[in-house]
């Protein structure tokens, strides 16, 4: 298993499926944020950004990192569940030293409260476990 850079000519229908799949952890494609032109363009104007996992040239698992000035996210972690100890953790160790690299000393997550899956992920991967919140939005039209 290896870990390299989205290729916006070949990974985007595979992201996307993982995205979709709620087996995954992933299950929250959105309109809004995860179309291939918004996913191609943080990637140009960020390289190394959206990050796969793959075994045998075959995608198993992403993640995107996602900066907003102050923070370093971890956002749309997405992993086929047969892969999920091995991609999740090879995954990690690069969003981690590239995070590092871009000057963080902090990675955030958010996560749905109350679900175990995602707590065990983030527990084994060594995160803190902050206050739960509730994220509001509106589409802007």
């Amino acid at each position: 298993m290896n870990v390299r850079s989205y290729n916006s000519e070949t990974d985007y229908p595979t992201i996307e499926s993982l995205f979709r799949n709620s087996e995954t952890y992933g299950g929250e494609f959105d309109d809004a944020r995860d179309t291939k032109e918004r996913i191609d363009a943080l990637e140009s104007s960020k390289p190394g950004s959206v990050l796969v996992a793959e075994i045998d040239n075959q995608i198993v698992g992403t993640v995107t990192l996602f900066e907003d000035g102050r923070s370093g996210w971890l956002y749309r972690f997405a992993v086929e569940k047969k892969y999920e100890e091995q991609a999740t953790k090879l995954l990690w160790g690069k969003a981690q030293e590239t995070m590092k690299l871009r000057g963080h000393t902090q990675v955030l997550v958010y996560a749905p409260a109350g679900n175990s899956d995602f707590e065990d992920r983030y527990n084994k991967l060594g995160f803190n476990t902050g206050e739960n919140y509730t994220a509001y939005w509106q589409d802007v039209t």
